[in-house]
């Protein structure tokens, strides 16, 4: 302990405020509050500087702050996060310009030196001085200066602000005691949790600008108006930045000193082989050199996990994904820098597209093409693991091309077998399938195309999404063709001729379908020609009718030739789908037979009822019924199938939108067909939301019969 500092219980003496004489003598501890050549203490110090004259955006961040100012309530931290350039140090001028007239005993400030690991020392003796302190009459031992510190605010409400601190300890001995305080911290790299506990702090993300607040930024930047620029390379430029406010504002300043008219060389410039990240700012100014500066900050192996996951497809990854190229720590220390975040789900994703940016450069800039593509392939083997347990949990035991044993054999079910959880994955990963898909494509790693895409049409089964489906599924296919895998093209092609139909791309889905007729017959697999077969037959349903009830003739004859115990399943539905042919071919009665065994099959499987086929069944009887003349039956079918779809989707967490916006449009034909048109119109709305929720182009066709018979809205 100190000689300076008194045991607890000791009395000391003390000396506030000025004195006649300039010498004072005690026995024991000095606390010295003397003004001797320092700052006038009864004027408030504000040192915050002011914010930028074009900040926009982060009002709800603002408002937030506001509802945590107390006068009564004990000192509150606020730590605001993001990466480099998101606009944390605008953010917390402007906070303290807002706020300036509630904090009373004024405002501090200090940056620590980015990336550095000094202690609170030379903060703590700077804020003692401008609160009033002269430097020579600071406590001698630094150790003191805490408590002086706390004594000093104590009648005091003020605003403390802090940059740059990488210890939650340096932010800790900055909080004042006067009721009413706030400490504004901002971390752009470390990691600042810790103080929820220690300082009971409230963590901010603070997220990129939106598209009109980004070009309301920029336009505050230039001295002319944009929309008398090349409106495509303003897009361009707007996107690129994709709303990081330090990347507009290099952007805008570029665009300043080129004058009027520049904006589409500077788009061409950001286009063109130098780079984004270099062609975004000047040559000691752009945001290559500005992310660079906490790429250097990284362990050697977290830069190297940094660069690799650059080089991944898609915008959030797996932690299997990294962990399949790095570990914990290194993982943690991308975390703890603010590099890489963790989504409400659980998924990660770079900080910004931008630093993703950075990431693969740096990547192509210091790693060999073999290295990279060895680490790709590894998180790609990684994902594809995860994604084949979703498969195998929404679809059960199906027919697939892949062999689920032999990729998940040793592995780990990261859904713990629940099937609505696996569901809820394959819907948040959709927009990552798709770009892993045609990634792998663009590598020419073919093998993994097919694979992906194949596992992928788990979640189009359900969810449709017939423009992903479209775009994957060919992809798949080519890719096996590549491959010389003809059991996975057919496979891939009979699967995508169903969204083209959707999509009315006919001579393509003919091309595919054909295609995969040929290549099944050369393939010893009876169920894959079954299924082969039944596509065909679902895609001559529109062409030619009596040909699809041979198509499907055919594929139930290969159905029951299998042994595979899937084929029961087949059968069915060869049967099903054989009963939606007889409707188009004019024999209604015939299909209400099909399609009511087909019913009962598929809820008599060996592994359990399929009640989701089963409700989709419905709906097809209901056609089979109304074409029939028997619309009562119709009515019964269709709201039963409403009601097992409804029932399916609370039990499996699946959402099956177009199968129920299917048998909302069938029901609602039949409905207006005996006159009940408030009912008709109710089943129409649904049918077109459910249509356009999923991307189906039949949700136009619903949207026209709205309006031209309810024109009133």
């Amino acid at each position: 302990m100190s000689a300076n500092t008194p045991e607890r219980g000791e009395t000391h003496n003390a000396v506030h405020g000025g004195a006649r004489d300039s010498t004072v003598v005690q026995a024991r501890n000095v606390e010295f509050h003397q003004h001797v050549g320092g700052r006038d203490p009864a004027v408030p110090p504000m040192q915050v500087p002011p914010p930028p004259p074009d900040f926009v955006n982060h009002e709800a961040t603002i408002e937030w702050i506001r509802g945590l100012m107390d006068p009564d309530a004990p000192p509150r931290v606020v730590v605001c996060q993001g990466p480099l350039g998101i606009g944390k140090t605008s953010l917390l001028h402007q906070v303290a310009y807002a706020t300036s007239a509630y904090f009373t005993g004024g405002q501090l400030t200090y940056e620590y030196e980015r990336g550095g690991r000094e202690d609170s020392d030379a903060a703590l003796a700077q804020f003692l001085r401008s609160l009033g302190g002269a430097s020579e009459a600071l406590p001698s031992d630094p150790r003191d200066w805490p408590g002086a510190y706390r004594t000093h605010t104590r009648g005091r409400r003020l605003l403390v602000v802090v940059e740059g601190a990488w210890e939650p300890a340096q932010i800790r001995a900055l909080i004042p005691s006067g009721p009413g305080s706030l400490v504004l911290a901002s971390g752009d790299g470390p990691d600042l949790g810790e103080l929820t506990i220690a300082a009971r702090a409230r963590l901010r993300d603070l997220e990129p600008l939106d598209a009109p607040a980004a070009r309301t930024l920029l336009q505050r930047l230039v001295d002319f108006d944009l929309t008398d620029e090349d409106p495509e390379a303003v897009d361009h430029l707007l996107a690129v930045c994709a709303g990081l406010p330090l990347a507009l504002v290099l952007v805008g300043a570029r665009l300043g000193r080129g004058g009027p008219g520049g904006a589409r060389e500077l788009a061409a410039r950001v286009r063109g082989p130098g780079g984004t990240l270099r062609a975004v700012g000047d040559e000691r100014s752009n945001l290559d050199v500005i992310f660079q500066s906490a790429y250097a900050e990284l362990s050697d192996g977290t830069a190297a996990l940094y660069r690799t996951l650059g080089t991944w497809p898609g915008a959030t990854f797996d932690r299997s994904v990294a962990l399949a190229v790095g570990d914990d720590a290194r993982l943690d220390e991308l975390l703890a820098a603010n590099l890489v975040e963790t989504d409400e789900h659980g998924a990660l994703r770079f900080r910004h597209a931008l630093i993703r940016t950075h990431a693969r450069d740096r990547a192509e800039a210091e790693d060999g093409a073999e290295a990279r593509g060895e680490r790709l392939r590894r998180m790609l083997d990684a994902a594809m693991v995860v994604l084949g347990f979703a498969e195998r949990l929404v679809r059960g035991e199906r027919l697939r091309v892949v062999d689920l044993d032999a990729l998940l054999e040793g592995a780990e079910d990261p859904f713990g077998g629940d099937r609505a959880a696996a569901s809820r994955w394959l819907s948040r990963e959709r927009p990552t399938l798709m770009a892993v898909v045609l990634g792998c494509l663009d590598l020419r790693m073919y093998e993994h195309t097919w694979r992906f895409a194949e596992l992928a049409s788990a979640l189009y089964l359900g969810e449709r999404h017939v423009h992903d489906w479209v775009a994957t599924g060919t992809a798949g296919a080519d890719a096996a063709r590549m491959a010389g895998d003809a059991a996975a093209e057919a496979r891939l092609s009979s699967l995508v001729s169903r969204p083209l139909r959707d999509l009315g791309r006919d001579e393509e889905a003919r091309a595919r379908i054909t295609r995969a007729v040929e290549l099944v017959e050369d393939v010893d697999d009876e169920l894959l020609r079954g299924s082969v077969w039944e596509f065909h037959g679902r895609y001559l349903e529109g062409v030619d009718p009596d040909a699809a009830v041979a198509a499907f003739d055919r594929s139930l004859r290969h159905n029951r030739a299998s042994d595979d115990p899937r084929s029961v399943r087949g059968a069915a539905l060869a049967l099903l789908f054989r009963g939606g042919a007889l409707i188009s071919a004019g024999r209604p009665e015939e299909a209400a037979a099909d399609v009511e065994t087909a019913l009962s099959d598929l809820l008599a499987l060996p592994e359990g009822p399929d009640h989701r086929m089963a409700a989709r069944a419905r709906v097809m009887l209901g056609r089979a019924h109304a074409e029939a003349g028997r619309d009562r039956a119709a009515v019964t079918a269709l709201n039963d199938a409403l009601e097992g779809f409804g029932e399916y989707r609370r039990r499996s967490g699946e959402d099956l939108g177009y199968y129920e916006a299917e048998a909302h449009h069938r029901l609602a034909e039949v409905l207006g067909s005996l006159g009940a048109v408030g009912d008709r119109r109710r089943h129409l709305e649904s049918a077109r939301e459910l249509y356009a929720r999923v991307g189906s182009p039949r949700a136009k066709e619903v949207t026209g019969l709205l309006e031209q018979e309810f024109p009133e809205g």
